[in-house]
């Protein structure tokens, strides 16, 4: 049974104009009342094959069934398990239950309920889909205009990147946006997006993880695997219990950001990283540049962006672990996931006349751990950025995927390095200036990137795309250093 779009925002959520354009059609199994069904990549020691099937269902609805067939050509039907809510998260997340369960190794194709989910990674990947920083800005200070798909293109990026054909997604995190109640002068905007809940001293709800993510993103789940890193949104005081109900790819998570009473108050955990991980890929568009590409995930929820203090100390271990394992495993490739950039920059008409270098927390708690990284992936600057420092892995940013754009203008590659005050001397005591950049690259538009594998090995093609899946930009990746061009 199919039902309209209409039928799921007007009468089950009242999100009508938020799911202006996400899809044609939603696929809603009356049995199981499916909400989103999608396939993680999740790591090898949790789930042997490395992707985790998920679906969002009406709460009380009874888990669907996750069936499908190997290469072998054994056909399977598991019964999906309910993954841990926490208890006082009551009202906000009380209309949803989440199901997963581990795809088999083998598995050709896959199906929760009566709808297909991607069920296997090519044996070797030629092409990944690139994004980050989705969801809808509704705050006190800031309404995007949520109504329309042009002001908040997430629907049109994800129906784009489908059309792709990815072998896989990378999110690079911040999907959650619509912290606060939306403006009485506002409401045509907000699109009826729901208010904070009253009942957690939090801003996520179930009902604004639907319309900022699962809706908009459904054609991306549809297209194939995806690995969706956490970004700072994801904090436990804002979209933390959502990001680890639904999309956090580790089993042992489920309760990460659950709230807890002391003395008398309900509160929810701070400074609360998840565990390094990591997947390992094959990857090369021949059997000439076929290799190992593993990528190290960081959780950098927290830490501030102007300066450094005392956690740097607590983040360093997740680098550590990340650093460890590339020197233990010797990959012939490897890629830095990080939600806030080692090396990004902000604009200046944002930096009040400081540097413009930010999240400096990260840059000193990675501090000597990058010299076997190729690149390094994050978001957090809502624009599309690449940073050359010497004898560094290159950086590049990929936050324009829907949410509110910084400046235009504003990024003259500065004459001083990250960890650094505009004339040079130390942000810190605690670390260490870097060098100038060699080169930076800077596009202000909405969009994502598609990936593909060079003609040697370790050189990457990415080419930035807009909203509506044209190209406008490309970048050259190889020897540590990303080449990059606006070419429309």
């Amino acid at each position: 049974m199919l039902w309209r779009k209409s039928t799921i925002g007007c009468i089950v959520l009242g999100l009508c104009a938020s799911l202006a354009g996400a899809t044609n059609a939603f696929a809603l199994n009356p049995v199981t009342s499916s909400i989103a069904s999608f396939t993680l990549i999740a790591p090898t020691s949790e789930v042997p094959s490395g992707l985790l099937a998920r679906a969002v269902i009406a709460s009380g609805a009874g888990c669907p069934m996750l069936s499908g067939s190997t290469s072998a050509g054994r056909t399977f039907a598991l019964p999906m398990r309910l993954r841990s809510k926490p208890a006082l998260a009551g009202a906000a997340y009380s209309a949803l239950d989440v199901c997963e369960r581990g795809i088999p190794t083998g598995t050709d194709n896959a199906m929760v309920g009566s709808r297909v989910i991607p069920a296997t990674l090519p044996s070797r990947i030629k092409r990944i889909a690139l994004t980050g920083d989705s969801g809808c800005r509704i705050t006190s200070l800031a309404v995007q205009n949520c109504a329309n798909t042009s002001a908040w293109p997430l629907a049109r990026i994800s129906r784009n990147i489908a059309k792709d054909k990815p072998d896989v997604i990378i999110n690079l995190g911040d999907y959650f946006y619509r912290e606060a109640e939306c403006p009485v002068t506002d409401q045509g905007l907000c699109a009826s997006s729901p208010p904070p809940p009253g009942n957690l001293p939090v801003t996520g709800s179930a009902m604004s993880w639907i319309a900022d993510a699962l809706i908009p993103m459904q054609p991306m789940f549809d297209a194939a695997p995806i690995l969706m890193a956490r970004g700072n949104h994801e904090s436990c005081a804002r979209g933390g219990i959502g990001y680890f109900l639904f999309f956090s790819p580790q089993r042992s998570t489920a309760l990460q950001c659950a709230p807890s009473i002391v003395d008398g108050k309900v509160v929810v955990p701070s400074n609360d990283i998840s565990p390094t991980w990591n997947a390992t890929w094959q990857v090369g568009d021949s059997d000439a540049t076929a290799h190992t590409l593993d990528i190290e995930v960081i959780d950098s929820a927290y830490g501030g962006d102007q300066s450094v203090d005392s956690y740097a100390a607590i983040q360093r271990p997740s680098y550590v672990a990340a650093a460890r394992r590339v020197a233990k495993e010797k990959p012939d490739e490897a890629w830095l996931l990080t939600h806030r950039p080692i090396f990004g920059m902000i604009s200046t008409q944002y930096s009040d006349g400081q540097s413009v270098w930010t999240s400096p927390n990260q840059t000193a708690a990675s501090q000597g751990l990058l010299g076997d990284f190729n690149l390094i992936l994050s978001s957090h600057v809502h624009v599309a950025q690449a940073v050359n420092i010497p004898n560094q892995p290159a950086q590049l940013v990929i936050g324009n995927g829907g949410t509110l754009l910084d400046p235009a203008t504003g990024y003259e590659t500065p004459k001083y390095g990250p960890l650094s005050n505009v004339d040079g001397s130390p942000l810190s005591p605690l670390a260490t200036p870097y060098p100038a950049p060699t080169s930076t690259w800077t596009d202000v538009r909405f969009g994502y990137i598609i990936a593909t594998p060079g003609t040697q090995t370790k050189s990457w093609s990415l080419e930035h795309r807009d909203e509506r899946g044209k190209p406008f930009a490309s970048c050259a990746v190889a020897n540590r250093l990303a080449k990059c061009r606006t070419t429309h």
